[in-house]
């Protein structure tokens, strides 16, 4: 295990979920605005229309944003730029914008997985239902996929993910 490269990846996660916060704070305001402004009901929202929302405003603006900078001139997000980091093919080239949206659509899998769930969760609940075990369970292996997606980083060879070792991606220091 390279101890740096783990760590500068856990540095530049951090400012990168920083910004994205702030995004989901944005978009927590606008939407209290809007539910305000337009007196909206939302005690029982539909979970297939509350998923479509939640990733045509959050998840999918988030892997754009991950995909666009890492395809970008510095190869990286802004995290990845301050920590010295960029996103690479395996000739340790510039990766493909196919290689990026498929790293990309990969790494953020759990955290759609989860939100699949909540809406769920949040909708059994509001009908005053029991939460079924399928519901439960899809909480529980999208947080253990993540959990597999880390221990990768970790213990893999090149501390490559599984959402780049299908993508045939790996993170190196920045050589300017």
């Amino acid at each position: 295990m390279q101890n740096s490269i783990v760590i500068k990846r856990l540095k530049a996660f951090v400012i990168d979920y920083l910004i994205i916060l702030i995004y989901i704070g944005m978009l927590f305001g606008g939407t209290i605005l809007i539910i305000k402004f337009f007196d909206l009901k939302l005690d029982n929202v539909n979970p297939v229309n509350g998923e479509i929302i939640g990733f045509a405003t959050l998840t999918l603006p988030v892997i754009l944003y991950f995909t666009l900078s890492e395809n970008g001139k510095y190869l990286g997000t802004i995290g990845k730029r301050k920590i010295g980091l960029q996103i690479v093919n395996k000739s340790l080239t510039k990766a493909s914008i196919k290689q990026l949206l498929l790293r990309n659509c990969l790494k953020f899998l759990p955290w759609e997985l989860a939100h699949f769930f909540i809406y769920r969760l949040f909708y059994f609940n509001s009908l005053s239902k029991t939460i079924p075990d399928w519901v439960l369970t899809g909480l529980i292996v999208s947080q253990g996929l993540a959990l597999i997606y880390l221990l990768c980083i970790i213990f893999t060879k090149n501390n490559q993910s599984i959402y780049e070792l299908l993508s045939r991606t790996i993170v190196v220091k920045t050589t300017v």
